[in-house]
């Protein structure tokens, strides 16, 4: 019978509802809705642009104004209505989480991650996760659009928190975002 190694950390994961719906931002910034914010913020600049060097040429103000109203709407939708539904959406999926994961421990081995809780037992691969998005108060494994791993650093063992961010710095070497801020 195999016997399985002890996991290189074992951590208590409390994750409040703020961390979660960022998280949820985050998941969507990266491989969803909102992966197309950039783009998005630049077309609405063009429009924005355009539409105000029209107004100097003599055409009737229908083109110009168009522009621009389009250009605002696009930014008000991916800036705001987006994400306020994001949220929306995290808030009633934060229940659920709460109540699958009320006192979930996470298990690091050298190559998967196990989330035990009292309901439910969770074995992710490395290999199978996507991305990892580091931001200064969490870490967040993508295993595809609906499944991901919120780490929140201050769950860490202060004695271990640097240990545990170098392995899962090196085990995520080409998988990992370093994200300083982001819009919202």
């Amino acid at each position: 019978m195999h016997e399985r190694e002890s996991p290189r950390a074992q951590i208590a994961l409390t994750v409040t509802r703020k961390e979660y719906e960022t998280a949820c931002l985050l998941l969507s910034r990266r491989l969803g809705s909102l992966r197309a914010l950039p783009a998005a913020i630049l077309a609405a600049g063009l429009l924005l642009a355009a539409g105000f060097s029209f107004l100097g040429w003599g055409v009737s103000l229908f083109f110009p104004l168009l522009l621009c109203l389009t250009g605002l709407l696009i930014l008000l939708v991916m800036l705001i209505v987006q994400p306020a539904a994001i949220r929306r959406q995290a808030a009633v999926d934060y229940n659920s989480y709460q109540a699958l994961m009320e006192t979930a421990v996470l298990r690091l081995y050298a190559d998967e991650a196990e989330t035990a809780a009292p309901k439910l037992t969770l074995t992710d691969s490395y290999a199978l996760i996507v991305e990892c998005v580091e931001t200064p108060e969490l870490l967040v494994l993508f295993r595809d659009r609906q499944r991901f791993l919120i780490l929140p650093k201050r769950c860490l063992p202060p004695e271990e928190a640097e240990e545990i961010l170098s392995f899962i710095r090196l085990v995520f070497a080409r998988k990992r975002r370093v994200m300083r801020s982001f819009i919202w």
